[in-house]
């Protein structure tokens, strides 16, 4: 029998940057370099997506 499967990966990090859109690129970096890094084991689970947004967290 064949089943499809999807799954989710959620993470949460702290991180000091001078705007959201600074925030999210160094994640979204070290994403990819992750991604690249690995990319035989990604496309063997079918990883087609990576999605993160920075919420502001303090009023500094």
């Amino acid at each position: 029998m064949q089943y499809s499967v999807k799954w989710i990966i959620n993470g949460n990090i702290t991180i000091t940057a001078d705007s959201k859109e600074h925030a999210e690129k160094k994640i979204k970096k070290t994403l990819e370099n992750i991604i690249q890094d690995n990319k035989d084991s990604f496309d063997s689970i079918g990883a087609t997506a990576i999605q993160g947004s920075a919420n502001k967290i303090n009023n500094e």
